[in-house]
Protein backbone atom coordinates (compact mmCIF):
# COMPACT_ATOMS: atom_id res chain seq x y z
CA UNK A 1 0.00 0.00 0.00
CA UNK A 2 0.70 3.45 -0.76
CA UNK A 3 1.73 5.47 3.37
CA UNK A 4 1.83 9.14 3.20
CA UNK A 5 4.29 10.48 6.00
CA UNK A 6 4.22 13.22 7.87
CA UNK A 7 7.09 14.33 10.45
CA UNK A 8 6.63 16.68 13.12
CA UNK A 9 9.67 19.08 14.76
CA UNK A 10 8.93 21.62 16.94
CA UNK A 11 4.97 21.49 16.27
CA UNK A 12 5.20 21.70 12.31
CA UNK A 13 5.79 19.72 9.44
CA UNK A 14 9.14 18.77 8.58
CA UNK A 15 12.09 17.26 6.49
CA UNK A 16 15.44 15.84 7.37
CA UNK A 17 18.32 15.27 4.80
CA UNK A 18 19.93 11.66 5.98
CA UNK A 19 18.16 12.13 9.44
CA UNK A 20 20.13 15.09 10.00
CA UNK A 21 18.49 17.90 12.80
CA UNK A 22 20.18 20.94 11.88
CA UNK A 23 19.04 20.05 7.80
CA UNK A 24 15.63 20.78 8.97
CA UNK A 25 13.14 21.79 5.93
CA UNK A 26 9.70 23.35 7.46
CA UNK A 27 6.57 23.33 5.47
CA UNK A 28 3.53 26.12 6.20
CA UNK A 29 0.88 22.87 5.96
CA UNK A 30 -1.14 22.71 8.88
CA UNK A 31 -0.94 18.67 10.23
CA UNK A 32 -5.01 17.93 10.95
CA UNK A 33 -5.75 19.29 7.04
CA UNK A 34 -2.66 17.44 5.71
CA UNK A 35 -3.55 14.59 7.14
CA UNK A 36 -6.93 14.45 6.32
CA UNK A 37 -6.36 15.54 2.75
CA UNK A 38 -4.08 12.41 2.47
CA UNK A 39 -6.85 10.44 3.69
CA UNK A 40 -9.58 12.21 0.82
CA UNK A 41 -7.08 11.10 -1.57
CA UNK A 42 -7.29 7.80 -0.79
CA UNK A 43 -4.72 6.53 1.31
CA UNK A 44 -5.31 3.57 3.81
CA UNK A 45 -2.82 4.31 6.04
CA UNK A 46 -0.87 6.96 7.32
CA UNK A 47 2.27 7.28 9.09
CA UNK A 48 3.41 9.42 11.96
CA UNK A 49 7.07 10.58 13.59
CA UNK A 50 7.77 12.95 16.85
CA UNK A 51 11.42 13.32 15.68
CA UNK A 52 11.19 16.04 18.97
CA UNK A 53 10.36 12.82 21.02
CA UNK A 54 12.70 10.52 18.76
CA UNK A 55 15.73 12.57 20.13
CA UNK A 56 14.47 13.46 23.16
CA UNK A 57 11.84 11.47 24.88
CA UNK A 58 11.41 14.19 27.23
CA UNK A 59 10.31 16.52 24.84
CA UNK A 60 7.39 14.65 23.25
CA UNK A 61 4.88 16.24 20.59
CA UNK A 62 2.21 13.83 21.58
CA UNK A 63 -0.19 16.26 22.66
CA UNK A 64 -0.49 17.81 19.58
CA UNK A 65 -0.08 14.70 17.29
CA UNK A 66 -3.30 13.51 19.56
CA UNK A 67 -5.13 16.29 18.31
CA UNK A 68 -4.78 16.52 14.73
CA UNK A 69 -5.50 12.18 14.73
CA UNK A 70 -8.00 12.65 16.84
CA UNK A 71 -11.00 12.91 14.20
CA UNK A 72 -8.99 10.62 11.61
CA UNK A 73 -10.88 7.61 9.88
CA UNK A 74 -7.98 6.38 8.45
CA UNK A 75 -5.74 3.87 10.83
CA UNK A 76 -2.50 5.56 11.40
CA UNK A 77 0.95 4.35 12.82
CA UNK A 78 2.75 6.23 14.98
CA UNK A 79 6.84 6.66 16.06
CA UNK A 80 8.99 8.84 17.39
CA UNK A 81 10.14 8.57 21.46
CA UNK A 82 8.68 5.59 22.09
CA UNK A 83 10.39 3.92 24.72
CA UNK A 84 8.35 2.13 27.46
CA UNK A 85 5.33 0.24 27.95
CA UNK A 86 2.79 3.09 29.13
CA UNK A 87 3.95 4.86 25.98
CA UNK A 88 2.81 1.90 23.85
CA UNK A 89 -0.50 1.79 26.26
CA UNK A 90 -1.01 5.71 25.84
CA UNK A 91 -0.82 5.26 21.52
CA UNK A 92 -2.87 2.30 20.93
CA UNK A 93 -5.42 4.18 23.61
CA UNK A 94 -5.18 7.37 22.00
CA UNK A 95 -6.41 5.53 18.56
CA UNK A 96 -3.38 4.75 16.53
CA UNK A 97 -3.92 1.46 14.85
CA UNK A 98 0.23 0.84 15.83
CA UNK A 99 3.24 1.61 17.33
CA UNK A 100 6.06 2.03 15.33
CA UNK A 101 9.15 1.00 17.79
CA UNK A 102 12.87 1.72 16.79
CA UNK A 103 15.29 2.07 19.22
CA UNK A 104 13.52 -0.19 22.29
CA UNK A 105 13.26 -3.13 19.40
CA UNK A 106 17.17 -2.87 19.12
CA UNK A 107 18.28 -2.14 23.02
CA UNK A 108 15.58 -4.15 24.69
CA UNK A 109 14.27 -7.01 22.86
CA UNK A 110 12.90 -9.60 25.56
CA UNK A 111 11.33 -6.70 27.29
CA UNK A 112 9.53 -5.54 24.14
CA UNK A 113 8.82 -8.94 23.22
CA UNK A 114 6.81 -9.19 26.37
CA UNK A 115 4.84 -6.20 25.76
CA UNK A 116 4.06 -7.60 22.11
CA UNK A 117 2.85 -10.55 23.24
CA UNK A 118 0.17 -8.46 25.87
CA UNK A 119 -0.78 -5.93 23.65
CA UNK A 120 -0.74 -8.04 20.26
CA UNK A 121 1.79 -8.52 17.80
CA UNK A 122 -0.58 -6.83 14.90
CA UNK A 123 -0.24 -3.66 16.59
CA UNK A 124 3.68 -3.42 16.41
CA UNK A 125 6.20 -1.97 13.25
CA UNK A 126 9.41 -3.06 13.86
CA UNK A 127 11.66 0.45 12.45
CA UNK A 128 15.15 -0.58 11.74
CA UNK A 129 16.77 2.32 10.20
CA UNK A 130 20.44 1.28 8.95
CA UNK A 131 23.46 2.36 8.00
CA UNK A 132 25.43 0.99 4.76
CA UNK A 133 29.46 0.15 6.01
CA UNK A 134 31.95 -3.04 5.34
CA UNK A 135 30.56 -5.31 6.85
CA UNK A 136 26.53 -5.11 5.84
CA UNK A 137 23.69 -2.68 7.05
CA UNK A 138 24.58 -0.93 10.48
CA UNK A 139 20.76 -0.45 12.63
CA UNK A 140 21.07 3.62 13.77
CA UNK A 141 18.87 3.98 17.08
CA UNK A 142 18.00 7.44 18.88
CA UNK A 143 16.48 9.72 16.63
CA UNK A 144 19.40 8.04 14.38
CA UNK A 145 22.03 9.28 16.52
CA UNK A 146 23.70 6.07 17.46
CA UNK A 147 24.78 3.04 15.38
CA UNK A 148 23.69 -0.37 16.98
CA UNK A 149 26.59 -3.42 16.70
CA UNK A 150 23.25 -5.83 16.00
CA UNK A 151 22.76 -7.80 12.96
CA UNK A 152 19.25 -6.12 10.47
CA UNK A 153 18.73 -9.58 9.36
CA UNK A 154 19.12 -10.98 13.30
CA UNK A 155 16.61 -8.08 14.57
CA UNK A 156 14.15 -9.40 11.35
CA UNK A 157 14.33 -12.93 12.38
CA UNK A 158 13.89 -12.36 16.24
CA UNK A 159 10.47 -10.45 15.47
CA UNK A 160 9.13 -12.86 13.10
CA UNK A 161 9.52 -15.66 15.25
CA UNK A 162 7.52 -14.09 18.05
CA UNK A 163 4.47 -13.24 15.51
CA UNK A 164 5.38 -9.82 14.05
CA UNK A 165 5.84 -9.44 10.35
CA UNK A 166 5.47 -5.67 9.55
CA UNK A 167 8.58 -4.24 8.98
CA UNK A 168 9.66 -0.36 8.24
CA UNK A 169 12.86 0.26 6.68
CA UNK A 170 15.16 3.30 5.93
CA UNK A 171 18.43 3.35 4.50
CA UNK A 172 19.48 6.67 6.46
CA UNK A 173 21.20 7.70 3.08
CA UNK A 174 18.48 8.24 1.45
CA UNK A 175 15.95 10.01 3.79
CA UNK A 176 14.92 12.88 2.47
CA UNK A 177 17.21 13.21 -0.36
CA UNK A 178 14.76 12.28 -3.55
CA UNK A 179 17.58 10.24 -5.10
CA UNK A 180 15.52 6.99 -5.28
CA UNK A 181 14.97 3.99 -2.66
CA UNK A 182 17.63 1.99 -1.02
CA UNK A 183 16.33 -0.97 -3.95
CA UNK A 184 19.37 -3.14 -2.75
CA UNK A 185 18.16 -3.35 0.93
CA UNK A 186 14.66 -4.06 -0.09
CA UNK A 187 16.21 -6.92 -2.21
CA UNK A 188 18.14 -8.20 0.18
CA UNK A 189 15.41 -8.39 2.91
CA UNK A 190 12.80 -9.95 0.56
CA UNK A 191 15.27 -12.89 -0.68
CA UNK A 192 16.50 -13.36 2.96
CA UNK A 193 12.39 -13.53 4.37
CA UNK A 194 10.21 -13.00 2.22
CA UNK A 195 7.47 -13.75 5.27
CA UNK A 196 8.65 -10.19 6.65
CA UNK A 197 5.91 -7.41 5.12
CA UNK A 198 8.54 -4.46 4.92
CA UNK A 199 7.63 -1.00 4.55
CA UNK A 200 10.10 0.84 1.81
CA UNK A 201 10.64 4.50 3.21
CA UNK A 202 13.57 7.03 2.06
CA UNK A 203 14.32 8.20 -1.39
CA UNK A 204 11.70 7.76 -3.28
CA UNK A 205 11.36 10.54 -6.00
CA UNK A 206 8.98 9.13 -8.85
CA UNK A 207 6.48 6.62 -9.99
CA UNK A 208 8.90 4.58 -11.81
CA UNK A 209 10.48 4.19 -8.09
CA UNK A 210 7.16 2.85 -6.75
CA UNK A 211 6.84 0.59 -9.69
CA UNK A 212 10.39 -0.68 -9.16
CA UNK A 213 9.71 -1.23 -5.51
CA UNK A 214 6.87 -3.38 -6.03
CA UNK A 215 8.42 -5.82 -8.45
CA UNK A 216 10.46 -6.38 -5.43
CA UNK A 217 7.72 -7.21 -3.38
CA UNK A 218 7.78 -4.70 -0.36
CA UNK A 219 4.39 -4.44 0.93
CA UNK A 220 4.30 -0.76 1.86
CA UNK A 221 6.04 2.33 0.42
CA UNK A 222 6.50 5.20 2.70
CA UNK A 223 6.36 9.16 0.70
CA UNK A 224 6.99 11.98 2.75
CA UNK A 225 9.05 14.58 0.92
CA UNK A 226 7.73 13.40 -2.54
CA UNK A 227 4.37 14.39 -1.51
CA UNK A 228 5.03 17.38 0.10
CA UNK A 229 7.34 18.98 -2.70
CA UNK A 230 4.36 17.74 -5.24
CA UNK A 231 6.46 15.32 -7.70
CA UNK A 232 3.22 13.68 -7.59
CA UNK A 233 -0.31 13.30 -5.81
CA UNK A 234 -1.44 10.44 -3.43
CA UNK A 235 -4.33 9.50 -6.58
CA UNK A 236 -0.83 9.11 -8.97
CA UNK A 237 1.06 7.20 -6.29
CA UNK A 238 -1.79 4.79 -5.45
CA UNK A 239 -3.18 4.05 -9.30
CA UNK A 240 0.39 3.79 -10.29
CA UNK A 241 1.04 0.87 -7.19
CA UNK A 242 -2.42 -1.05 -7.87
CA UNK A 243 -1.31 -1.02 -11.72
CA UNK A 244 1.66 -3.18 -10.94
Amino acid sequence: MIIPALDVLDSQIVRLYQGKYDTAQFYPFDLQTRLHEYQDSGAIKLHLVDLEGARDPSKKQWQQIQNATNKLDTPYQVGGGIRSYEDIKQWLKAGAGQVVIGSLAVDQKEQLAQWIEEFGAERFVIALDVNKSANGWSVATHGWLSDSTVSLFELIDFYLNIGVYDFLCTDISKDGTMTGPSFELYEQIVQHNPAAKVQASGGVSSLDDIKRLVKIGVSGIILGKSLLDNAFTVEEAIACYRSE
